[in-house]
């Protein structure tokens, strides 16, 4: 397990919580309210995806809560979703756009995954 500090502000205060993370077996671990909670799916970024979603009152200061960050499937493969792209509308998605799910981020924050799939998509049909 890799073990990463992330900030969060639950109830208009922020603080840091250390996070685990597994990328051979995909689970993020985070103790959030005195007890344990795990997570699994079929990379770490929708590992993240469920932790938001079930805790939707609080604010993960992450690029992988972004609205327009989300993985391809080579970056899925390649980083088991640790790593995704920051998507632009209109334009191609480069090397450069790759960004670490857990780094911080501070702007345009949601814990609806489908916000970012519907942004996922907007921004294929933009490339159009």
């Amino acid at each position: 397990m890799d073990h990463r500090e992330i900030t969060l502000e639950e109830n208009g205060s922020l603080h840091s919580v250390e996070i685990a993370y597994d990328m051979k077996n995909p689970s993020i671990q985070i103790n959030l309210k005195n007890s344990e909670h795990v997570f699994y799916g079929d990379n770490l970024f929708f590992c993240f995806a469920k932790l938001r979603q079930s805790f939707p009152k609080i604010t993960f200061f992450c690029k992988g809560a972004k609205k327009n960050v989300y993985p391809s499937r080579a970056s899925s493969q390649m980083s088991s979703g640790l790593m995704a792209y920051e998507l632009q509308m209109g334009k191609q998605a480069l090397r450069e756009n790759i960004v670490n799910i857990f780094d911080h981020e501070d702007k345009n924050l949601t814990n609806d995954p489908n916000i970012q799939l519907d942004f996922f998509k907007s921004w294929i049909a933009s490339l159009k």
